[in-house]
């Protein structure tokens, strides 16, 4: 069977598509090691025990994990709840870690951590209970307008030092558990 030919549009935009990634390559790697930030402070098991220890099953989901490119490359760890009530879904109240790289182009070697809410308005057309009780688990951005990057004003904000990775963690465990 021979190969299928593509056409010359087809081939300019699989080139274009591999320059924009080659582009991205530095703020990928940079986004690896602010994962990697993350993972050392163990932001996600902090957030699933506030989680676990402070709000209802029912209302609050999470912990996931979300990475954007812009303004400066980030990654965050984020739970999220809703209050009780007939009208509960009308408001979501997302509360993370991020990571975050100082420069826009994620050159240097700095992590800033950042802990901090964001109060998301619902956005989604309609509201239909049923999916929307089953989607919401999962994710929130079906019915709430928001990426999950990090909020404009956050309760915690230091460096993160490898060397210091235990007092640190100890630190966003206490500034979650505050949150919450």
């Amino acid at each position: 069977m021979p190969p299928t030919k593509r056409s010359r549009t087809d081939l300019l935009s699989l080139i274009a598509a591999y320059q924009r990634e080659q582009k991205r390559a530095p703020l990928r790697e940079a986004q690896k090691r602010l994962a990697a930030a993350l993972d050392a402070v163990n932001a996600l098991g902090a957030l699933d025990d506030a989680r676990r220890v402070r709000f209802s099953p029912a209302l609050c989901h999470g912990a996931a994990a979300r990475l954007g490119l812009t303004p400066q490359p980030w990654v965050g760890a984020m739970i999220w709840h809703r209050p009780p009530g007939y009208l509960g879904y009308k408001t979501l109240t997302l509360m993370g870690v991020w990571a975050v790289a100082p420069d826009p182009e994620g050159q240097t070697e700095a992590v800033e951590m950042r802990v901090g809410v964001k109060r998301l308005p619902f956005a989604a057309p309609f509201y239909d209970p049923e999916s929307y009780f089953k989607l919401i688990r999962t994710q929130f951005d079906l019915y709430y307008q928001d990426d999950g990057a990090p909020p404009a004003a956050s309760t915690l904000i230091v460096r993160y030092d490898a060397d210091q990775r235990l007092a640190l963690r100890e630190t966003i465990r206490q500034a979650v558990f505050a949150l919450a």
